[in-house]
């Protein structure tokens, strides 16, 4: 690896003379320089420094490419892992009844975030557990349908809240790409819209965004994830276990003490299908945090690359010996 200001900044991969295996390496050699950010990795390619981005291209990327396809780049579509959500902080006295976290979920239109904010590169999610990972289920859908502000206000007045319930919506400024803002004005708006709530937007800097959050100083707030393996297991136990992600107060016995040991008893993942459906169940009830979208994974490349579309697989691992120049 090459080290630059205690940061690798490039790492070359040889192929191995000695390898008897049935892959077929494309390449003798490849060099993989790493990026602080997706536009510092961006412009290194509109340079033609690097043949191919991959893993922190963002959905600002790659919908300008879509939308104005750039001479000598293209863009391949693959399998997408990561996740966006909103969180509850379910001590705090805004959002500490069910019924209003609930109703907000209720009245979010995921289509409308997805298509509006990020076009092409997001559709709707309606589980932690996004589609093409084993275990998904659309339990959110499953249990509200489609938005309904009569829905959620008779789940408010059932449960003798007052409205409009009052709280912010808090947003990263500089960790999850430009469009964050849009995405929760967009929320904001829906919200408001319905006359049950009365949201004010606040977005933060990473740097103190994450430290507050941990705090419980935030009643809602916005988080992105993408898991280091696919397995439905990454997308829940990092939010519901004991000592989560999110330090959130939220706890479901059933869901630690029972489900999430359960499923990871079983070697086959499809075997664990009941325990991640009931659990992805309990978040739809509970909601300790609201899904609001699923990304869809790009690699832009120069035109002569080839093998791009085998060169990252569905866990979102580079598999580098499938890349060459010219006729594949």
């Amino acid at each position: 690896p090459e080290v630059k200001d205690d940061r690798i900044v490039k790492v070359v991969f040889t192929k191995n003379p000695k390898y008897k295996g049935d892959l077929k390496i494309r390449n003798n050699k490849v060099e993989l320089d790493l990026f602080p950010d997706a536009d510092a990795m961006g412009k290194a390619l509109d340079d033609k420094k690097i043949d191919m981005m991959t893993r922190t291209m963002s959905p600002e990327q790659a919908q300008d490419l879509l939308a104005e396809p750039k001479e000598g780049i293209k863009l391949t579509e693959m399998p997408g892992l990561a996740i966006s959500y909103m969180a509850f902080n379910t001590e705090d006295p805004a959002v500490e009844d069910k019924a209003v976290r609930q109703a907000v979920a209720q009245v979010i239109d995921r289509g409308a975030i997805a298509n509006k904010v990020y076009g092409s590169t997001a559709e709707p999610l309606y589980s932690l557990i996004p589609s093409g990972i084993t275990s998904h289920t659309n339990s959110f859908f499953n249990k509200y349908g489609e938005p309904s502000v009569a829905g959620a206000a008779r789940t408010l007045e059932k449960a003798g809240i007052n409205t409009p319930v009052k709280f912010t919506l808090h947003y990263t400024t500089d960790h999850y790409g430009p469009a964050t803002k849009a995405e929760y004005e967009t929320l904001a708006k829906q919200l408001n819209a319905s006359k049950l709530f009365d949201v004010d937007v606040k977005g933060t800097p990473w740097d103190k965004y994450r430290p507050a959050q941990k705090k419980g100083e935030y009643a809602v707030f916005g988080m992105g994830w993408f898991p280091d393996f696919p397995d439905p297991d990454t997308y829940i136990a990092p939010f519901l276990d004991e000592g989560n992600f999110l330090n959130s107060p939220y706890k479901s016995t059933e869901a630690q003490k029972t489900l999430i040991p359960q499923s990871r008893r079983e070697a086959d993942r499809s075997a664990a299908s009941p325990a991640f459906e009931k659990l992805q169940d309990i978040v739809a009830t509970d909601v300790p945090v609201l899904p609001v979208w699923q990304g869809k994974q790009y690699v832009a490349s120069l035109d002569e690359l080839t093998g791009v579309e085998w060169a990252v697989n569905s866990s979102a691992d580079l598999q580098l010996w499938e890349l060459a120049r010219g006729a594949v």
